[in-house]
Formats: structure tokens, sequence, C-alpha cells
């Protein structure tokens, strides 16, 4: 094998881990730190056999996968910690509350599993806003399950302008797109992902309550769906950074608007409640006699002033428990949405390992990096979570609401909980970067476009998906496919931005059945046991989003 062709053996080859933990993970014959390991082991054997790879190319990308493991769990570890925080302030108890902010039990779930963690998604990636949501969704009710699975459909569209446009970016500096190319690039992007914004929330309400669901949610979908999606592209026009957050925070402010008008329409008013006399003397203008005595009017009245009073203090308390989630968005969009700052963090306390380059036996050549995926502390997603939980927790500790046996009960439940979600994560890490240094994700996608010819713009959203399937990132996944969609389209005479548009869009939702992401959920709300169960669980919807992709792509090259 080359840089430029693949043989069907080594194809079958290079797919080969991918089926065994697709299907280990979707039978749910084996735990996952099993089904890790064993594919692991597959990947590393196939790895220096049929790839030729050397010991030491594998030892350094078990060493990148191990650092990328570290990283994500730097993530997991923090909002496993700011989880069990609010378990302590007692957010299990609230989640009837949370179920009940707009009028409809669907549009509730819909915020929680689609608006919100998109929101997130604007400042935060590699899995944020599962693990910040799927506990959300637990307190009010959902299964663990449905619980992960909802927001890994709901939030998927989010991901390309996410974290600050870091896999959109990847993706154009990878292809070397000029700047009238990048923007065309984000242009096309915003179309197909806004195409999944309001078709995600479809599939959410789907998924939650089948045609029920639809029928109790639609009417947020028609209004925020449309609201993200033309959002999110009006602003990639100017800014393809702030996309998502802008899209997410469109669908942020229509749920703001529906809830107080929804609860200003719960509380009665002055007018609601006559005195005595004005009932009596409408009652004896019509000819009827009053249903109530005054009396009972003046009891009406202060049952409804105390049903307006325990709402207060049951708001006011749920307001008291989510203080870390408000604390870390408004500490992240601080920081991380002027350019200044932005820059500064992520250019300060920055450190990654550096790796020698290695080249395979069938001519695959890694290169040497310095500081592969540099950790810049300040600007680390989990830095942000620890300090708002760290901040919470002292503000409920000086208000006198922090239980006295918080603290000892915080601490081993969150070791437990951190411990046992470590190794999966580290192994499928590794399983990615092996993969990736061996020439067997590249494989797989130079295989795809031979076969494929002139279909291929229908599949390039398909190797998008399989990267970040594979990697757990969109990010990632451009960064090893983007250069090949732009050779490909130039030899097809297409505009790259169409297939970097469908890898990004494709990446998206290949992120959404990614096994280390679906850990990372299944971690936070104590569900290591359903990953087989919540990956099912997304397989099909997974399959609608990606098949929107490809029509679109499709429809893209054909109206050109």
């Amino acid at each position: 094998m080359t840089d430029t062709t693949v043989n069907l053996t080594l194809w079958l080859l290079a797919v080969l881990p991918i089926v065994v933990l697709v299907s280990l993970v979707a039978s749910g014959r084996l735990k996952t730190v099993p089904a890790a390991a064993l594919t692991l082991a597959l990947a590393l054997v196939l790895a220096t056999t049929a790839f030729r790879a050397s010991g030491a190319a594998v030892t350094y990308a078990l060493g990148k996968g191990l650092w990328t493991g570290l990283w994500i769990l730097g993530v997991v570890w923090t909002a496993l910690l700011l989880h069990a925080a609010c378990q302590a302030m007692g957010m299990g108890s609230l989640g009837g509350l949370l179920a009940t902010i707009l009028p409809r039990g669907t549009e509730n779930v819909l915020v929680a599993a689609w608006i919100f963690p998109s929101f997130v998604q604007g400042v935060a990636g590699f899995g944020t806003p599962i693990v910040v949501s799927a506990p959300l969704l637990v307190s009010m009710g959902l299964s663990r399950v449905r619980a992960v699975a909802l927001p890994l459909i709901g939030y998927n569209w989010a991901v390309g302008f996410g974290s600050v446009g870091s896999s959109f970016y990847m993706g154009a500096l990878t292809a070397r797109l000029s700047a009238a190319e990048t923007h065309q690039y984000a242009l096309t992007a915003s179309v197909l992902l806004g195409a999944n914004a309001m078709l995600s929330g479809v599939l959410v309400a789907l998924m939650h309550a089948g045609r029920k669901g639809l029928a109790e949610g639609w009417r947020l979908i028609v209004v925020a769906g449309p609201l993200m999606a033309v959002t999110q592209a009006l602003v990639v026009h100017f800014e393809p950074a702030v996309g998502a957050l802008a899209g997410g925070t469109a669908g942020l402010l229509v749920v703001a608007v529906r809830a107080v008008r929804h609860h200003t329409s719960q509380v009665p008013g002055a007018d609601d409640v006559r005195e005595p006399d004005e009932v009596t003397a409408l009652a004896s203008a019509s000819g009827h006699r009053p249903a109530t005595s005054p009396a009972d009017q003046a009891g009406a009245a202060v049952r409804h002033g105390d049903a307006a009073d325990e709402a207060r203090s049951s708001f006011a308390q749920l307001a008291l428990v989510m203080l870390p989630y408000g604390v870390l968005l408004v500490t992240v969009l601080a920081v991380l949405l002027p350019s200044g700052s932005r820059g500064w963090v992520k250019s300060h306390l920055v450190w990654g390992p550096s790796f020698p380059g290695s080249t395979t036996g069938r001519g695959v050549s890694t290169p040497a990096v310095d500081s592969y995926q540099g950790i810049a502390l300040l600007a680390h997603p989990g830095t942000f979570i620890l300090l708002a939980t760290l901040l919470s927790v002292g503000f409920w500790m000086l208000r006198g609401r922090w239980p006295r046996s918080g603290l000892r009960t915080l601490a081993p439940t969150w070791l437990r909980a951190a411990t046992r979600s470590s190794w999966p994560v580290l192994m499928l890490a590794c399983v990615a970067t092996v993969m990736s240094d061996a020439g067997m994700v590249r494989a797989i996608a130079i295989g795809i476009s031979e076969v494929t010819g002139r279909a291929y713009p229908a599949l390039a959203g398909l190797v998008g998906a399989v990267g970040s399937f594979t990697t757990g990132s969109t990010t990632s996944s451009n960064a090893l496919f983007a250069g090949l969609q732009a050779n490909v389209a130039h030899l097809m005479h297409e505009p790259a931005s169409t297939l970097l548009a469908a890898q990004l869009s494709g990446g998206n939702v290949g992120n959404s059945i990614a096994p280390v992401v679906i850990v990372m959920g299944a971690a936070a709300v104590g569900a290591r046991d359903k990953v087989g169960e919540i990956f099912r669980a997304v397989m099909a919807p997974a399959a609608v989003l990606l098949l929107a992709v490809v029509a679109l792509t499709v429809a893209f090259t054909v109206i050109r």
C-alpha cells in the first residue's frame, strides 16, 4: 500500500477492528473494558503484521493514545465531580421541576437534550455537552440509557462549528483552502448542519415518546430549529468560530421567552381574585347565586398565594442547585469569546509530549511532533468545570446550604466513578492512534474513494463518520481526511467546499456514535454497563442523520 492505493485484502483488514468493536459493543456480549481491550489487541496485531508498523511506531502510537485519553479524562473526571456535587445538593429531587419549565413534557426533554447541549458544544467539545446534559435528564426521570442517547443525537449538529470552530478550522487548514474557499466551505457546511439541527430535534422527540413526543414537541421544534439553523448560517458568514454558540443561544432565547409566558400564565393575577362584594354584585345582576361565599373566595386567594410562593421557592432551589452549570457557561464565555483572552489562555501553560516520526513498511509516514495535542491548562474544558464546581461549593458553604456530610460522601463516590470510567477511555483512545499511525484509517478512506469513483460524493460524509467514530473527535477526523477530500474533489473537478462540508457533517454524526464519547456519557450517569444499549439506541437515528448529509451532498453536486 502507498498513500494513494489500497488493495481489497488490506482494506478488509483495516476495517476489521471497527467491525469487531461495533459488534462487541452493539451485542452487549462483553462489557466495555474487555471489548476495548480485545479491539486494541487486534489493532496492534494488524498494525505490526499486515501494515508493517515497527515496534517503535506502535509504541509512539500508544503513547499518543494514552495522552489523548488523559485529555478526555480531564473532562470526564471533573464532570463527574460536578455531578456528584449537584447530587449532594439534592439535584435528584428537583427533576420534576426541570420537567415543568415548558408546558409539555417532550418540550422540556428537548431543552435538556437538544438545545442546551448544543449551546454547551459551542464553547466546549470532546463530549462535554453529554456529560453535562445526561445527569440533568436522569434527574428529570429518564432512564440512564435514554439520558445519554438523546443528547448524543440532539447536539451533533453543533459539533462542526462548536468548540470555538476547532473542527471547522482543522478541515480548512489541513485542506489548505484559500480565504474564498474557506468562506464557501463555511456556507456549505452551515446548510448541511442546519438541516440536521432541525432533524435532530425531530429525532429526539421521536426517540423520547414516538409520535406522542412529536405531537408534544413540534411547537418548540418548528420555532427553535429553523432559528438555530439560520442564526448559525448567518454568523458563520462573518465568523465561523462562534456559529454553533450563536445557534445554541438563539435556541435558549426561544426557551426563555416561552418559559416566561408559560409561568406567567400559571400565576393568578390580581384581577383573577375578585373582592367579595364584587362577586356578590355580579351574581345578583346576572340572577345567579354566587358559586362560592366571600370566605371561600378569600380562602382561594390565600391558596393561590401559597402556591405561588411554593413555586418561587422551588425555582429558587433549582437555581441554587444548577449554579455550577451557570458559572461554567459564564466563565467559558467570558474567557473564550473575546479573541484576546482566548488567544492568551490557549498559548500559555500549554504542554504536550513530543514524539519522533515513523514510517511503516508500506510507506505510510507519520511526521514527528514537538507538542502532541498540547493541553492548554487554562483553556481545557476540565479546568472550567473544576472551577465552576469549586466556586459553587464555596458559595453553598457560605450560604449554609452545603450538607455537613457532603464532602465525606462526595469524595469516595467520585473516586469510584472516575476509576471505573478511565480504562475504556484510555484503551479506545489507543485504538484510534494505533489505527491512525499504522495507516489503517487512511486505508479505509482511500479504499472507499477508489471503489466509488464518480459516486464518491455520496460517501464523503461516511468517510468523515468513520474518522470520528474511530477517534471520537470530528477535529481528529478532519485532520485525517480533509486533505484526502480536497484531493478527491480536485480529481473530480468538484469544489472542495462540498466534500469538506460532507466530511465535517458526517464527522458530526460519527461523533454521536463514537464508543469513547458514549463511554463518557455513560460514566457521567453511572451506566458503564449500558454502553451497548446506548449504542443500539443511537444507531438508527444516526443513520437518518447521515442519510440527510448524503442527500444534501449529492444535491449540491448535481445543482452545480
